[in-house]
């Protein structure tokens, strides 16, 4: 049986490293512009919708097409409101109001807009393929090893290290090269199956690590800035993510 696939983009209002980052203009069009057109672009996907928290952004994302069947509430709207809060709300909303339930979540931040359809659907294809698997989410190989990095012991002047190697009595003394490689999450592509929200929890215990070189992130006014290095994969969007 077809598994039924839903793609959330969360797109709240309020940011405070850039006022109205959702919306901001990325080479003529709103920054949720792109999310939104992947998503679409995205045949295997048989749902998209926005949560959002505002009528402004509602209308935006309506003006290129997109499903807005609800306003989010402004309790779990806040900085440090939760994803799963934002998932749980709309899983919740779409199964009392459509009877829809999905078997799989994607969560598609407009904050990484540059992605790959074949990726995203290699993803979703490692995730069917594999039942013992929770989740699927990109990362990338860090540049600095955070076993060289450091943290104060109880607000004192003493320091001790994040994390150590266990094959080594000071990790934080030996070449880098004989450490083991590090990745970081990168937002770009996080699958999950519905039925962990269950248990209160997104992505499980068993999650499948793809490792990607694509992961634009805009958080504040220096990653904008950065943004012109990508301008021709922006112009030609609908080229760029059908590659």
């Amino acid at each position: 049986m077809k598994k039924k696939i839903l793609a959330i983009i969360p797109c709240r209002s309020g940011s405070k490293g850039i006022k109205n980052k959702n919306i901001i203009n990325i080479f003529g069009k709103p920054l949720i512009y792109y999310s939104i057109i992947f998503a679409k672009k995205c045949k295997f996907i048989d749902k998209v919708i926005l949560s959002t928290d505002t009528n402004k952004y509602k209308k935006i994302a309506e003006r290129y097409g997109l499903h807005v069947p609800f306003l989010r509430p402004k309790v779990i709207s806040k900085d440090k409101s939760l994803d799963i809060e934002v998932f749980k709300h709309a899983i919740e909303w779409l199964k009392k109001n459509e009877n829809y339930t999905p078997d799989l979540i994607i969560h598609l931040r407009p904050t990484t807009p540059l992605r790959k359809i074949k990726i995203l659907k290699k993803a979703i294809n490692i995730l069917n393929k594999n039942d013992s698997l929770d989740s699927v989410r990109s990362i990338s190989l860090n540049k600095f090893t955070p076993f060289k990095t450091w943290i104060f012991k109880n607000n004192s002047l003493l320091i001790k290290p994040v994390i150590r190697e266990n094959k080594f009595k000071e990790s934080y003394n030996v070449p880098r090269q004989m450490l083991k490689n590090t990745y970081s999450q990168n937002a770009v592509y996080d699958i999950f199956k519905t039925k962990l929200l269950k248990k209160n929890v997104i992505n499980g215990k068993k999650i499948y690590g793809l490792i990607t070189n694509d992961h634009i992130d805009i958080d504040n006014l220096d990653d904008l800035k950065k943004l012109n290095k990508e301008k021709s994969n922006f112009i030609k969007f609908n080229n760029y993510i059908s590659k």
